[in-house]
């Protein structure tokens, strides 16, 4: 029978004294602190957050405990996570103030109630104590405006509201929105950082399987296989109960466990291992090959990430790979590692071999124009010595995939449908009289004076651009999606290539950089498989067809 479950919403704190007893104190002392708990994934910050709910000192200290778990249902809106929030303290208030939780349940209940409930707890000098468990999605999703965290800053600042978060990062790390980032709402939290168990909680894990008496060896073997990494050590822990019902644990039996856990362990390797980008991941394997390193000599960020996900210790002033179960995981990808690196790994090596990469991804898309596909071909073969003449070919590409566009979203006259006609002549009457003048002017002025071709496509290609954004709903005023087939992902990739082809007739003497070159084939290599999907095209177009 495994001892300690493993991603249970309940699993037991075991361990974290410190920081676990550093987090309580703040919470019960007078004035309490609001916090900010970081750590890394599979670090056990729920586990923290959830026996924080269950500690005895801290549900004395207030009168209720609201637990918010944001990674799941994230709130889309201002309005739908004040609604939530409302929600979430109207349910944990409900037995020690029925009125509170009477008025934040009323229908329509908003901001202004759940600040005048807060405003009678000042009042009544209570406090309730919120834990939003998975702040990164919520944040990181940039729907949320600085008026929420001004919002929630006054509430804040009240004596009756205060927070406890976890993030992978710090909170301010992780927002997009730069009039948010400079909100008061952020320095109301002390960060707490968790980084991976240490020999003291390892010890706490190995004396709660009271059956067993572990020798201090085998205590130091968990934590180089594990890196102190909570469900690493969970999952070898259980392997022993398995293996060994009582008595002594030495370190051969840990080293014969780890070296047999099964794939359930690799799953979980693996998904810690692609959270290392990849300037971590190659750290990592330098310091496997190396041994140990200088750790002065070793990039800043990179070192400190390893440390705080349990893959690397610094002792006396070096760092060392850590966590035996991920050295034999990664050794399963060196192969891999070591052809990027040589392939990708300096700047001379990737201007060499990225035209290798968009010959690949082209060759994966259905070859459904020929000379479409001829003109993508002919700027991929310039690179990387010509990166200027690898860009001659994007009005051809801009105007041949526009004409395929509007062969499959007009008549054969190229006259648009009569219900895109009804919208935009409505909707038009928005526009500023230029604009309309300048985009929708022929197309007025034929249906003016009943032209039979009223409402055809523009031959002006700048014209037919507004209109594809106009057709796919990527405008502000015609918002609304009329094409049959095509995207605003077309839109969006045909509009870059049309900047990008601005830039090389207009280029004022300024060379262009092969960098630069490449991002702007790549756009035209994905605008031809977000044609093939949305057409659904797959043959080559008869010669007769083609512009």
């Amino acid at each position: 029978m495994n001892p300690f479950p493993l991603f249970s919403p309940k699993v037991p704190r075991l361990g974290r004294d410190r920081v676990f007893k550093r987090m309580v104190d703040d919470l019960i002392k007078p004035t309490p602190q609001s916090l900010s708990l970081v750590g890394q994934r599979y670090s056990g910050k729920t586990v923290i957050l959830n026996a924080l709910a269950e500690d005895s000192r801290v549900r004395k200290a207030f009168i209720c405990i609201a637990s918010w778990d944001l990674g799941h249902q994230i709130p889309q809106s201002d309005d739908e996570f004040i609604s939530q929030m409302i929600q979430k303290i109207a349910l944990a208030i409900r037995g020690s103030h029925p009125d509170i939780h009477a008025h934040l349940s009323k229908s329509g209940a908003g901001y202004d109630e759940l600040r005048e409930s807060f405003e009678l707890l000042v009042e009544d000098s209570q406090r309730i104590l919120m834990l939003w468990d998975g702040m990164d999605q919520i944040i990181s999703t940039g729907r949320l405006t600085r008026n929420l965290w001004d919002n929630l800053l006054a509430l804040g600042r009240m004596d009756s509201l205060w927070l406890v978060t976890s993030s992978r990062r710090k909170l301010q790390e992780l927002i997009r929105d730069p009039q948010s980032y400079t909100s008061d709402f952020w320095p109301l939290f002390d960060p707490v950082r968790l980084g991976p168990m240490n020999a003291d909680d390892l010890s706490v894990f190995a004396n709660a399987m009271d059956q067993h008496n572990f020798h201090p060896g085998a205590v130091k073997e968990l934590m180089n296989w594990t890196g102190g990494i909570p469900p690493l050590l969970v999952i070898t822990l259980n392997r022993l109960s398995e293996m060994l019902q009582s008595g002594d644990v030495t370190n051969d039996h840990v080293n014969s466990v780890a070296l047999e856990l099964d794939e359930k362990c690799a799953v979980l390797l693996d998904m810690i291992w692609k959270d290392c980008s990849s300037p971590v991941s190659d750290l990592y394997r330098h310091l496997v090959q190396a041994g140990a390193e200088d750790s002065a000599s070793l990039p800043k960020a990179e070192r400190a990430t390893l440390i705080e996900m349990g893959l690397a210790t610094q002792e006396g002033g070096r760092l060392k790979a850590g966590c035996r179960l991920m050295e034999r995981h990664a050794e399963i990808d060196s192969s891999e590692f070591g052809a990027l690196a040589r392939l990708f790994g300096d700047w001379d090596s990737y201007q060499q071999n990225i035209r290798g990469i968009l010959e690949r991804r082209l060759v994966q898309i259905p070859r459904f124009h020929d000379r479409l596909f001829r003109l993508v071909e002919q700027g991929i073969e310039k690179i990387p010595r010509y990166p200027v003449d690898c860009l001659n070919n994007l009005t051809y590409i801009e105007e041949g995939a526009l004409d395929l566009i509007w062969e499959n979203e007009t008549d054969p006259e190229k006259c648009f449908p009569a219900a895109v006609i009804s919208y935009w002549s409505q909707e038009t009457l928005k526009f500023p009289k230029e604009r309309r003048i300048r985009v929708m002017g022929e197309m007025l002025q034929a249906d003016e004076n009943g032209h039979p071709r009223a409402w055809s496509v523009s031959a002006d290609r700048t014209i037919q651009l507004s209109l594809l954004q106009f057709l796919t709903g990527s405008h502000q005023v015609y918002c609304k999606p009329l094409a049959g087939k095509v995207s605003k992902d077309t839109y969006t990739l045909l509009n870059a290539i049309h900047s990008f082809r601005n830039r090389t007739q207009h280029a004022s003497g300024q060379a262009i950089h092969l960098g630069v070159a490449v991002s702007a084939i790549m756009l035209c290599v994905e605008l031809l498989a977000c044609l093939q999907r949305e057409l659904q095209v797959g043959t080559i177009t008869p010669p007769s067809a083609q512009p």
